[in-house]
């Protein structure tokens, strides 16, 4: 028995030396076996590396095409599918590959082999798209070719009532859900070749409708501040920010930053150059004068009980408020987010005439009559610095000096909801402790 496994080794080896002639190659220049393909590419003959190399040529040259959409008005679009996050393995092929050659009982790679020489081998190589970049390609490729729903509008009348300025109408748009099962379904049967379909479509309703505006009619809580002596760019400021707010209809569950709302500070919205805070001094920037507006908007938000997300105090108390009632806003640093907690949608009223700021809420009440509200200031903690801040410059002749900056207190201070039900207190809830930094006046002698 011994005997007859010793021959059928010598067998084998006998055979693999017929089939692959010459001396024996080292692992890494081991050559896949004829009659193998992948992707309609031959690797036979092919090393681990050149085989490899060919596969990830075949991919890239998908990734750098495109796919062709015909939108829902006709018009074609090219889709890059390299937005797609297109990935492959290459290498699992090639191993896939070189098993035939290199790995497993002798015996059963002759049997292999043996199975090659009376018909060819295809191989699939495991590739995959991310499926959120795709819908993000998709939705911008057909976003100009959509005719999405118009929602209702309303505006505040001189007289305290509302108007519908505008009914709500239905659209036609893209089906993304239904369009991307198409693009996967040509991933499937078509990949490698020049690939296309027809955008699916679906009714688009709006969003905000002529009944919903229609129940708004209560004011649920209001707050003005008084800007009269800011500067003229700083006035101009909190105009533009108050326009992009003003008239903003807020669904139940909908979450609003206030930062986001008021578009970016920059010259091509309309911001211009007006003091702000920033690290506990104050400096010129775009936009300057725009937390007075998140002030003014989070107290009258606070007022109407609305849900609150994140508020952040200034750097250093402001004049326009009691300390630890502001709501600062810098860039991306902080922002005043909300969302509408109630049932109903809720519209927001801004108006900045010069001298005035003031921000209304209105909705449907849904508090009883004899329940109120009251918040609550309080410092806890006020120093107020005693000596000035000296700073060197040579943007000034030596010998000469400027004075700069407004004297700040160095403050703690809480606020506090109070709750009332027929002029008696039921509740009361610290909402925050702030701190603010102390700001002396600052003197620059110049060094220059």
């Amino acid at each position: 028995m011994r005997r007859f496994y010793i021959s059928r080794l010598v067998l084998c080896l006998f055979l693999a030396l017929f089939l692959f002639p010459g001396k024996i190659l080292a692992a890494d220049e081991t050559r896949i076996p004829d009659g193998i393909y992948a992707q309609g590419i031959s690797l036979g003959g092919m090393t681990r590396s050149e085989a490899t190399q060919a596969l990830d040529e075949y991919f890239e040259a998908i990734a750098a095409s495109s796919f062709r959409l015909t939108c829902m008005d006709g018009q074609t679009v090219e889709i890059p599918i390299s937005e797609w996050g297109l990935t492959w393995d290459s290498n699992g092929t090639v191993r896939q590959a070189l098993r035939m050659a290199s790995s497993g009982r002798l015996i059963h790679r002759y049997k292999d082999l043996m199975n090659l020489k009376h018909g060819n081998l295809y191989l699939e190589t495991h590739y995959d798209v991310d499926y959120d970049m795709l819908r993000y390609s998709l939705a911008e490729a057909v976003a100009e070719h959509d005719n999405p729903a118009v929602n209702a509008t309303i505006a505040l009348q001189s007289d305290g009532s509302f108007a519908i300025t505008q009914e709500g109408t239905n659209g036609v748009v893209t089906d993304e859900d239904a369009t991307i099962a198409l693009i996967n379904e040509q991933l499937n049967d078509n990949f490698g070749q020049q690939m296309s379909a027809t955008a699916i479509t679906r009714t688009d309703t709006p969003s905000i409708t002529r009944d919903e505006l229609l129940m708004i009619k209560d004011q649920l809580g209001t707050f003005t501040t008084n800007y009269s002596e800011s500067s003229k760019n700083r006035k101009t400021n909190i105009e533009i920010a108050t326009g992009n707010l003003n008239g903003l209809v807020v669904l139940p569950g909908e979450t609003i930053s206030i930062s986001e709302t008021i578009k970016p500070r920059t010259e091509e919205n309309g911001y211009v150059l007006a003091a702000q805070y920033s690290s506990g001094e104050s400096e010129q920037a775009l936009g300057g004068g725009i937390c007075q507006v998140s002030t003014t908007i989070y107290n009258a938000l606070i007022r109407a009980e609305i849900q609150i997300d994140e508020r952040h105090n200034h750097s250093m108390v402001v004049s326009y408020v009691d300390w630890g009632t502001d709501a600062a806003i810098a860039d991306t640093a902080k922002d005043l987010i909300f969302t509408n907690n109630l049932q109903n949608p809720i519209y927001i009223y801004g108006k900045a005439d010069g001298d005035y700021l003031t921000f209304s809420i209105y909705g449907v009440e849904y508090r009883p009559a004899n329940r109120t509200v009251e918040f609550v200031a309080k410092t806890t903690h006020e120093e107020w610095p005693k000596e000035k801040k000296v700073k060197y410059s040579d943007e000034y002749k030596k010998g000469t000096s400027h004075t700069s900056g407004t004297k700040r207190p160095e403050v703690t201070a809480t606020l506090t909801k109070v709750v009332y039900v027929d002029g008696v207190e039921t509740e009361r809830e610290l909402m925050h402790t702030d701190y603010y930094m102390a700001s002396p006046i600052i003197i620059t002698m110049g060094t220059g």
